[in-house]
């Protein structure tokens, strides 16, 4: 058992900027506001070059799906993506080159390090000192609200021996879900598993396997890591740390409709997007892209079976979703054994985290929490709404067979299925709602019709005494016929807006000293919370956060 690359922080050399509400919007037209700089005069004095706006990577809108909000469109004068843009350091950052060399840069430079079977070295880029330099520096400009940098977060990549699935029945967690008896309600009602709704599906690509919805169902969909390439196939790339044919296995649990293998939502469309090739390298940029491109082509469900840093830009891009009437799941995480009693990091991860996503965690067939002493097991806490079983549930192997899944992954389709059922099952009800009522509704059934199970306590939520959860499974196991009779109700409390709060220094121990309030103190909690993350996932000590942060950090905080 050991770990073969080197978990982190890798910053690609732009900064993602969000101008204050006053500051003009869009390409801020000098005519319209004299007294305001331009954003390249903006970038200028913060010794960086603009880049544009950062929905500037989204592929043109198409006709597939069924719109929301046809009204409304993705970038509104004055709205928050609006005020969204990008910088880039001169010259990819402090990365030393010689004359005439290229370096990859950016994601495609973090997968093209981590391909073949030997441990990759670090790819080259900007240090972590010029990044947060620019940070700083932006972040005295008045006109901006927040800077942080575009990076691709690395988990930990460990060898570890996974044992044999257990003999258990292929459709064991449908039955555990009672999908059985949900399709027959669903038949009694005349409906078909999840017809009319689109489920943006934000993973690993996906690839020919004969358990994969047809063309009537699944849409070629984008690719926002490799973007050269013209859809979101999985070329399939093995590698340390890459997941070749993931994407295509949650697909499957999450929509097929096959005489060997069934899925949830049997009878949706599925929007694939591919955000990375893999699940332990996850980038700043493609997956709020990700997020977005959803909206805008319609997509009533997200799911997402990956998560990382605390990333302001993804709270944007999940409140943009939620207000649109999207329901968001995400997977809650997985952690490793490293040596001795040290782990990976068991909490719960982003955009799993944040209050407008669903956290799906894992619970065992025997209804145990997902935990073992010995291999992977699923991140839980306080922040899980809700569990679906895993692991040794039977998913596909490209290229035509099936094997044990494991993982918060395989968890999160289930739930993001059952969302696509409830929405479709009860679409006329729902169709005076507005869209923030739409996803509360849809987000009440998921957790009042989820199963009490397991040997831990359930009790009452503080902000909610209605409702019971405990921090393994949440409200408890996903109950789809349940879900389904539950009918929608109007009027239930909104969300709290996402943002990425500096309360969490807190709860990891780490503090800022005594000081004005300020751009400086902004840009420095900036870097103490991303810095103590990246801490976290190396398993280093909090005095061993000093290398992680910029000389500059380092003196305020008085660290060696």
């Amino acid at each position: 058992m050991k770990a073969v690359t080197t978990p982190g922080v890798h910053f690609t050399g732009e900064i993602h900027v969000k101008l204050r509400e006053t500051a003009p919007v869009a390409r801020l037209a000098m005519a319209r506001a004299p007294r305001r700089r331009t954003l390249t005069a903006i970038a200028r004095s913060a010794g960086v070059r603009a880049v544009g706006l950062v929905v500037d990577g989204l592929p043109a809108p198409t006709s597939h799906g069924t719109l929301l909000s046809a009204d409304m469109p993705l970038v509104q004068p004055g709205g928050e993506l609006a005020r969204w843009h990008t910088v880039r350091l001169p010259g990819g950052g402090g990365s030393k080159k010689s004359k005439g060399a290229k370096s990859p840069r950016g994601p495609q430079g973090v997968a093209m390090a981590m391909r073949g079977g030997a441990a990759p070295a670090v790819p080259s880029g900007p240090s972590a000192d010029d990044i947060w330099s620019a940070v700083h520096a932006l972040m005295e400009q008045p006109e901006v609200e927040y800077a942080e940098p575009d990076a691709v977060m690395v988990h930990p990549i460990v060898e570890l021996p996974e044992p044999q699935g257990k003999n258990l029945p292929k459709d064991w967690h449908l039955r555990a879900i009672r999908m059985s008896q949900a399709r027959r309600l669903l038949e009694k009602a005349g409906r078909l598993p999840g017809e009319g709704v689109l489920i943006g599906h934000l993973d690993t690509g996906w690839t020919n396997h004969p358990a994969v919805p047809g063309p009537d169902r699944l849409l070629p969909g984008v690719d926002l890591w490799d973007r050269d390439r013209p859809d979101a196939r999985d070329p399939l790339e093995a590698g340390m740390g890459l997941s070749p044919g993931h994407g295509t296995a949650t697909l499957c649990l999450l929509a097929a409709n096959h005489e060997e293998y069934q899925g949830i939502a049997s009878y949706a469309s599925v929007l694939p997007v591919r955000v990375s090739p893999s699940v332990v390298q996850v980038a700043t940029h493609s997956l709020a892209l990700g997020i977005l491109h959803c909206v805008s082509e319609g997509a009533q469900v997200i799911t997402i079976s990956m998560g990382g840093l605390p990333s302001r830009l993804w709270a944007d891009a999940v409140n943009h979703a939620y207000e649109r009437g999207v329901v968001i799941c995400a997977a809650a995480g997985n952690h490793f054994p490293l040596r001795g009693s040290l782990r990976t990091p068991t909490s719960v991860v982003y955009p799993a985290r944040f209050h407008r996503v669903l956290a799906v965690s894992g619970i065992t067939h025997d209804m145990k929490r997902y935990r073992f002493n010995d291999r992977m097991s699923g991140n839980d806490g306080p922040e899980v709404d809700l569990c679906a079983p895993t692991p040794d549930v039977l998913w596909a192997s490209p290229p035509e067979g099936y094997r044990p899944g494991r993982g918060t992954s395989t968890a999160t389709p289930q739930v993001a299925g059952a969302a696509a059922l409830w929405l479709s099952f009860h679409r006329q009800a729902l169709e005076d709602f507005s869209p923030i009522e739409r996803v509360e509704a849809c987000r009440r059934a998921l957790l009042q019709g989820a199963d009490d199970v397991g040997p831990y306590p359930y009790h009452p939520r503080p902000e909610e005494p209605s409702r019971t959860h405990n921090e393994y499974f949440g409200d408890g196991r996903l109950n789809v016929e349940a879900t389904l009779r539950i009918k929608p109700v109007r009027g239930l409390q909104p969300q709290p807006r996402d943002d990425v709060s500096w309360s969490l220094l807190k709860l990891l121990g780490v503090g800022l000293p005594v000081a004005p309030s300020g751009s400086q103190v902004d840009a420095d909690q900036i870097e103490l919370l991303w810095a103590t993350h990246t801490a976290g996932v190396q398993q280093a000590a909090q005095a061993s956060i000093a290398p992680l942060v910029s000389e500059r950090l380092r003196a305020r905080l008085e660290l060696p």
